[in-house]
């Protein structure tokens, strides 16, 4: 069975995910939080800091806005940095492969 990717899906499709997202929820600092979430579930970190920064412009400084933008960018910070971790970590084995055929080259 094929296992979707998150990081798959296509432009169109988040734009309908964040237009179905805000028709189902009350336009909250929740909802921005949500969307920001689902951008950082499909590796679209820069656009989910975006919401993040927004929230403040559009919502205020409230204690409970602060508290759910300061968890926004923990959340993204981590996603991003276990992206890249993964990234590397496949990045390694055809790294060393190439290194190999390299040095056969040259000897």
């Amino acid at each position: 069975m094929h296992r979707l990717q998150l990081e798959n899906i296509s432009e169109a499709g988040l734009k309908l995910a964040i237009q179905e997202i805000r028709s189902e929820m009350f336009d909250t600092p929740h909802t921005d939080y949500t969307i920001a979430k689902m951008l950082s579930h499909c590796s679209h970190f820069d656009v989910a800091e975006r919401y993040l920064d927004e929230m403040l412009l559009k919502w205020g400084s409230s204690p409970d806005v602060v508290e759910l933008i300061n968890e926004g960018y923990a959340m993204v910070d981590t996603m991003s940095a276990t992206s890249w971790a993964q990234k590397q970590a496949l990045s390694q084995p055809a790294m060393r492969h190439a290194a190999v055929e390299v040095e056969a080259a040259i000897a």
